[in-house]
């Protein structure tokens, strides 16, 4: 029989393997943080998305296809057969013009995917709408997936060619038996039993497409080995197991009482065929077996007489079947590993962020202080070199009314500025010391909230004052809570002088929507304003310390890490911000209604 080639361009993956694989890119999706995980496969002259990870923002739709000669990146990994890796094709000039960039794919890793014979299958890959460089342990992770996937390649294509072995195998058994019927149709009548014999385990060996037949006479116990049954048992002569009992003994002892008690139930009601799956001993190495037989004669009082069967080495597919049940129970340790790993770098991230905005809260503290810090010195230098020249002038008898008067003016103007520079660094250090001490002093009462907030607004935006501000405000009138009603002025305080400054940009008109619920013990306050909002580059540094947009216009950049200040020490709470510029901003607060 020639070796068996399989055609790979049409070989059709099953549901469950496809199955399979999707899931495996879904999860990749998920460990790497990006938008697409693609398998894609080769249909020349085409290239087909053969499946596409379930992920947001991902473009790719199944079963697309896409022209080669195109300068796609799977191209390039499928000729080369190698692997590759873009961090940023906009500014790479080899990928800047590559089809993906216009679906907004800039960055790429991808690996080809080889079928048993070396045909190409196509790629496994992902790709990212923003800059990466794909790290070693992502690129790790995508091999281990690539090496799965290639190995169900492997058993889809082992499948195939052991199917088209077998068509092979039946041409070949049906051959056979025409030449024997040719040779003995014209010989005795025991040849001519002997050969309607021979036809009936051939004819079963066709339709149960197995590879070696056995005949088993259950009168007897006398069982008959065809030679492949006798080379797939490591029999080398017939004679070694003649009987049904020594075929017995070479059955796996925990495997033995169930092929024996099925065995049994299928010969009590011998209809349509028996199928079971055992271990047998073969040179001193245990293999697995797939038998299938049915009973072909019976006695007048239906007890079957004859019984034909196949035998097909199935040891392959159990290692396989091992294979993937070891990886899919070692999958989810392996998530969890790499989840772990993902938990610590993103913790390290955390602590270089704090380290950062500590570094930016330090700077800005030095910033703002600097200027009056610099002019006390100045003016103290300046007094102090006043004070030695009326001394001198004192001294040698030489100090004049003018002279004096114009060293009071000096003083005086020197003073001034002293006094006002020394009040506004008191007052830097003020605010700064509200962000940095826990301000659990305060009193804390029932009150309504809503009351609270309503009396304050009065205060700070007065209609008089403030005509084209319009305020809204909606509180359930009996809605009380125990916590710091100073703390929650502070809150209102700070937020309506940022939307004054920063939302409406000076120009005092503008709507402010305030709006508090309950839901069990937790209160959520929405403060809403419709200015020019922030951009988004900008919102994970609204709350640092020092940091404005406003630097060197009167900006300081301490309102809003009071508010972040205290809604989580003295609250309790968390704050969140909704923005897009020109729809104003948002700012989320949930705290507990007591916070005990």
């Amino acid at each position: 029989m020639q070796a068996v080639r399989v055609e790979t361009r049409h070989l059709a993956v099953s549901h469950d393997y496809s199955e399979k694989w999707q899931q495996v890119l879904d999860l990749l999706a998920r460990l790497v943080s990006i938008p697409s995980a693609l398998i894609m496969r080769v249909q020349a002259p085409q290239i087909k998305v053969f499946l596409s990870s379930h992920s947001a923002g991902n473009p790719y739709e199944e079963d697309e296809m896409a022209d080669l000669g195109t300068g796609l990146y799977c191209e390039t990994v499928m000729s080369t057969r190698r692997e590759l890796t873009v961090p940023n094709a906009l500014t790479d000039p080899v990928w800047d013009h590559n089809p993906d960039i216009k679906l907004g794919m800039i960055s790429y890793m991808g690996m080809p995917l080889i079928w048993p014979n070396d045909d190409v299958f196509g790629t496994i890959c992902i790709l990212d709408s923003t800059e990466n460089g794909y790290t070693a342990t992502y690129r790790q992770l995508l091999a281990q997936f690539r090496s799965m996937v290639e190995r169900d390649l492997r058993q889809i294509y082992n499948d195939k060619a052991r199917a088209q072995e077998d068509a092979a195998l039946r041409a070949d058994e049906a051959e056979r038996v025409r030449r024997e019927f040719e040779l003995l149709r014209a010989g005795e009548r025991k040849a001519l039993q002997a050969l309607r014999e021979s036809e009936e385990r051939w004819h079963f060996a066709l339709e149960g497409a197995g590879d070696g037949v056995w005949d088993w006479n259950l009168a007897s116990g006398d069982i008959y080995f065809s030679n492949r049954c006798q080379q797939l048992l490591g029999l080398s002569r017939p004679a070694e197991i003649g009987d049904f009992k020594l075929w017995q003994t070479g059955i796996h002892p925990d495997d033995l009482p169930t092929v024996l008690a099925d065995l049994a139930s299928y010969l009590r009601q011998p209809q349509g065929s028996f199928v079971i799956e055992h271990r047998f001993l073969k040179e001193q190495n245990w293999i697995w077996l797939l038998g299938r037989g049915m009973v072909v004669s019976q006695d007048a009082q239906g007890q079957p007489l004859r019984m034909i069967g196949t035998y097909s080495d199935i040891t392959r597919r159990k290692q396989a079947e091992e294979e993937l049940q070891l990886l899919n129970s070692h999958l989810e340790e392996r998530v969890a590993i790499r989840t772990a790993e993902l938990k610590q770098a993103m913790q390290q991230i955390s602590n270089a962020e704090k380290q950062a905005a500590l570094a930016r809260m330090v700077a800005g503290m030095a910033h703002e202080l600097n200027t009056p810090i610099g002019n006390i010195l100045l003016c103290s230098s300046q007094i102090q070199a006043d004070v030695a020249a009326i001394a001198r002038a004192d001294a040698d008898k030489q100090l004049s009314r003018k002279t004096l008067q114009d060293f009071l003016e000096k003083s005086a103007e020197s003073s001034e500025l002293l006094q006002r520079n020394s009040e506004q660094a008191g007052d830097l250090i003020g605010r700064f010391k509200q962000i940095a001490v826990d301000q659990l002093d305060q009193p804390k009462r029932s009150f309504k909230p809503g009351q609270i907030i309503a009396k304050l607004l009065q205060t700070l935006l007065p209609p008089e004052h403030h005509p084209r501000i319009k305020v809204n405000i909606q509180a359930p009138l009996d809605l009380v809570i125990e916590n710091y009603p100073s703390a929650l002025e502070q809150l209102i305080s700070h937020l309506v002088a940022n939307t004054l400054t920063h939302g409406f940009d000076g120009n005092n008109s503008g709507n402010i929507d305030i709006e508090i619920q309950r839901e069990q013990n937790d209160i959520t306050l929405r403060y809403a304003d419709d200015g020019k909002g922030i951009i988004p580059e900008l919102h994970g540094k609204v709350f640092d310390p020092f940091f404005t947009t406003r630097m060197g216009q009167g900006g300081v950049g301490l309102g809003l890490a009071l508010v972040h200040n205290i809604v989580q020490v003295i609250l309790k709470g968390q704050i969140r911000l909704e923005s897009e510029p020109g729809h104003g901003a948002a700012f989320i607060i949930k705290f507990p209604a007591n916070p005990g």
